[in-house]
């Protein structure tokens, strides 16, 4: 089951999920452009970019599966809650 106090720590863990890869990303962009094009150091930056952006391409799903987890243990809360009273 999940309380409504479950339900807002998850609503701000995913925040943070989406800050802290914005961030990441801009970080990156930073250095990569302050160095030479195809050096190891910036193909290096330009990978870790892909991941950042293939993560931040999924936080989509993430966030629906985290809010079909709150509905779904909101539900089943509702429910046991009447069953026991």
């Amino acid at each position: 089951m999940v309380s409504l106090m479950d339900a807002a720590y998850l609503a701000i863990g995913f925040v943070v999920f989406v800050v802290t890869v914005a961030v990441g990303g801009s970080v990156l962009t930073g250095v990569q452009s302050g160095q030479t094009a195809n050096s190891v150091a910036y193909n290096t930056t330009g990978y870790g970019l892909t991941g950042i952006l293939n993560l931040a391409n999924q936080s989509g799903t993430i966030g629906t599966i985290l809010g079909a987890v709150v509905i779904i243990g909101l539900l089943m809360g509702a429910f046991v809650m009447r069953r026991e009273g």
